[in-house]
Parts: C-alpha cells; sequence; structure tokens
C-alpha cells in the first residue's frame, strides 16, 4: 500500500496544473476567496488555486481538471479545516483528503491518500470573490428522451453541480462517459466525448426549471435533434 501511494502521490506532480473551486455561500467569513494551496509530493511541490466559499461550518465545490471536474466536500469548524475528493488512479479509486489549521491568512496540515497521511500541505489567501452560485441546481438523476433523424434514445445523466459547474456521467445508446458543463440562470450546456460508434463530443444545449429540461443535442458533426428530460424522484 505504502508503495502504491507513493507512485500515486508521484504522478499528481506530472498532471496538469488543476483550479480548485469551493463554492461557498457567504462572503462573511474571512477565510472566504482565492487560496494558493501547495501539496509536497516525492516529485516535488504541487501548486493549485482554490475558491473557499462557506456556508455555515460547510465546504463545497469541486477541483477542475482537463479530463472532467471532480466535487469537493469538507468543513471548516473554528480554525479547523478538512476537504477532500476522489481520483481514478490504475482503475484505483483514491480519495486525496486535506486537513490542517487556518492561521489567519495561512493555512497548513497534512495530505493523506486513502486515509494514510503521506505529505504535507500550506495554502495562502490571495483574497478575491467567491465565484457564482446558480439559482437552479441540476444535481440528480435525469431520464431524457432524445429524437435524432438516425434514431430515439432514453439516456441517463447523472449530474453533479457545483456554483455554475457541472459534471457527472452520461450513459446510453452511445456508451458510458464522464460529462462537464456550465449552467447560467436557466440555461445550461452540457457535453461528452464519445468513440465507437460516432467519434467526437456530443453537445445538448437548453434550460430548465430544475424539474424538467429541453433543448437541441449535437452529435458530433453528423447530426443533430431535440430533447427533453425530467429529474428523476
Amino acid at each position: 500500500m505504502k508503495h502504491f501511494i507513493r507512485l500515486f502521490a508521484l504522478a499528481i506532480f506530472f498532471l496538469p496544473a488543476a483550479s480548485i473551486h469551493h463554492n461557498v455561500l457567504g462572503q462573511s467569513s474571512p477565510h472566504s476567496g482565492q487560496w494558493e494551496i501547495n501539496m509536497n509530493t516525492p516529485g516535488g511541490v504541487r501548486t493549485y488555486k482554490a475558491m473557499f466559499v462557506i456556508d455555515g461550518e460547510k465546504l463545497t465545490g469541486e477541483i477542475e481538471r482537463s479530463t472532467g471536474n471532480l466535487p469537493l466536500k469538507g468543513s471548516v469548524k473554528g480554525t479547523a479545516i478538512e476537504f477532500s475528493y476522489t481520483v481514478n488512479y490504475q482503475g484505483n479509486p483514491v480519495e486525496i483528503t486535506m486537513a490542517g489549521r487556518i492561521d489567519g491568512q495561512n493555512a497548513s496540515g497534512t495530505v493523506s491518500f486513502n486515509g494514510n497521511p503521506s505529505e504535507e500541505w500550506s495554502g495562502r489567501h490571495l483574497g478575491g470573490a467567491a465565484p457564482k452560485t446558480a439559482a437552479i441546481d441540476l444535481s440528480g438523476t435525469w431520464n431524457l428522451e432524445v429524437e435524432t433523424a438516425q434514431g430515439a434514445g432514453r439516456p441517463t445523466l447523472v449530474i453533479k453541480q457545483s456554483g455554475q459547474s457541472i459534471s457527472g456521467t452520461y450513459e446510453g445508446m452511445l456508451g458510458e462517459a464522464p460529462l462537464t458543463g456550465s449552467i447560467d440562470g436557466n440555461k445550461f450546456e452540457i457535453s461528452f466525448k464519445v468513440s465507437g460508434q460516432i467519434e467526437g463530443k456530443v453537445v445538448y444545449q437548453g434550460t430548465t426549471d430544475g424539474k424538467t429540461m429541453q433543448g437541441k443535442v449535437a452529435l458530433a458533426g453528423i447530426g443533430e435533434g431535440t430533447f427533453t428530460g425530467r429529474r428523476k424522484s
């Protein structure tokens, strides 16, 4: 296990840089805003940008990656801070947890991989405003009906929303794939890459009231269609 953790921590050093966005619903907390996070790894120091927004003692958010955003969860209790997210490394789920203390404009603590403390981290408050929050939350399971010239389908979207950012999974006739997207007001866009029957990016654009959705879908440049959807109760 220690060998696996060391390999994983080393691999993190070579991943593309990411920005962490913690969606917080209040600017009253002195800890809200942008932070710079430095995490020690066997390959050197890894730097992230973080946005902390605090709703009571709750922290939520996501880490942005070129392969798709990952949700975060955590808490701030007094000066104690802890947040975690899960990544897939060589087919194995690895939960990364950062725990520590906030001291004024700085923070520091330990990083653990699947519960095994391994390295140290530090943070510096950079200030700045919290990210926008969305009035409509699409988080949950959605059953869609899609109509195109190529045929009809009934895919399922499992959506995780953090602020205005969307992540999750698509499952349907085109297979299964991670999705990303965004929402602004009642308008949203969701996309994912597919291979097999068709190659390229599928894009859903539409509107929603939080319970239903409708719009147009573009099928990797080979066709278009329409869709409607309803949140699974």
